[in-house]
């Protein structure tokens, strides 16, 4: 693997506005899940996201976007590590965040041929060798003016995931042309895809020519385009913009995927394939698949005593949790509030979230 930076044409988005309500109580709206430490590592998992871009992207061509309420603490903790943070006005979903992106290394390349690299700051990559090669790859196809996204070997039939279908063969190692996207599938189905060989788990990370991305959007979305070009107008960045006039238009943007506006209908998205140890850290339960656990299948961060207990969560950031007889639950206390479910319900904790904001308990959330 070659440890040189990219050309200097290439600049790398981390996407970092998500409130994590999954991982409540652990993740809150102003310390949401990419700002959190998780698996025993002593790293946030934005800071690991950003150590993937050593050796492929420098500082200064490193860009976040997050949320305004998370902007402080976001800031705080990529330090030196990042060196642009735009705070969206509120979430719009990932098609307004990379356009924002996309805008703003259009202003800093000053017109030039950029390629941006968009990753997400929650996700879980084991082999960080195999992932940067797998990105100069898709920087190559990028380079064709293609939109190239990352396509991980799935290792089981995951019924959570979206689906990449592989198409004809381009000339680079490892890369195709996107047949179809599949959404989250039935596990008959998701098996189906396994067996053939020919799919991919959609991991949200894509290399895409700065142009061609913002052509496709503009063919789209030219309403969001449009917003953010008058907001920007004159100024160097959109960190400079004048915050009422921004809130103001960006409230009034389509709520919609990347995916939903671009990647499904465009013509021109290829594929590289990925094995690279990915896992999305969505749920609680997703910790027990993404990190080492005991040999009866616990997972267990903090102080705990476990006495004939099975496939069990347990993440505690002071008391200590016993557990005495049981199975497949989640239990958490962080930060004064404690979570227990089946592990087959760790996908609805988003609902405790949400019933805490109608009873007026937003000290909890």
């Amino acid at each position: 693997m070659s440890t040189q930076d990219l050309p200097k044409n290439v600049y790398a988005v981390i996407l970092a506005g998500g409130s994590g309500t999954r991982f409540w109580p652990k993740s809150r709206q102003k310390w949401p899940k990419q700002l959190c430490a998780l698996g025993g590592s002593a790293e946030t998992m934005l800071e690991t996201t950003l150590r993937r871009l050593d050796g492929l992207v420098p500082v200064e061509r490193r860009l976040i976007v997050t949320h305004k309420d998370q902007a402080v603490a976001t800031a705080k903790i990529a330090g030196h590590r990042c060196s642009i943070i735009i705070a969206e006005p509120e979430a719009r979903n990932t098609a307004n965040a990379l356009a924002l992106a996309a805008l703003e290394v259009s202003n800093l390349s000053e017109g030039s041929d950029a390629i941006m690299i968009s990753l997400h700051a929650d996700h879980v990559i084991e082999k960080l060798e195999m992932f940067q090669d797998c990105v100069r790859t898709a920087v190559s196809v990028a380079s064709c003016e293609e939109i190239c996204l990352i396509g991980v070997v799935p290792k089981y039939p995951e019924i959570g995931y979206g689906y990449i279908e592989r198409g004809c063969v381009r000339p680079e190692q490892g890369a195709f042309k996107v047949a179809s996207f599949r959404e989250k599938p039935e596990k008959k189905t998701a098996e189906e895809f396994i067996a053939s060989g020919k799919f991919y788990w959609n991991a949200g990370i894509f290399v895409f020519h700065v142009a061609t991305l913002l052509r496709e959007l503009e063919a789209k979305l030219p309403t969001t385009v449009q917003s953010l070009n008058k907001i920007l107008g004159t100024a160097t960045s959109f960190t400079k913009v004048n915050s009422e006039d921004f809130a103001k238009a960006y409230s009034l943007l389509p709520r919609i995927s990347i995916d939903h506006a671009v990647l499904e209908v465009s013509k021109c998205v290829s594929v590289v394939e990925a094995d690279i140890g990915w896992q999305d850290v969505g749920t609680w339960d997703a910790l027990s698949q993404c990190f080492t656990t005991d040999g009866a299948g616990n997972f267990v961060q903090g102080d705990a005593l476990l006495i004939d207990t099975v496939g069990c969560t347990v993440d505690s950031d002071g008391p200590m949790v016993a557990m005495l007889g049981v199975r497949d639950l989640v239990v958490v206390h962080a930060k004064g509030a404690i979570l227990v479910c089946p592990k087959n319900r760790a996908q609805d904790v988003k609902l405790i979230v949400d019933r805490l904001k109608d009873v007026g308990r937003a000290d909890l959330i």
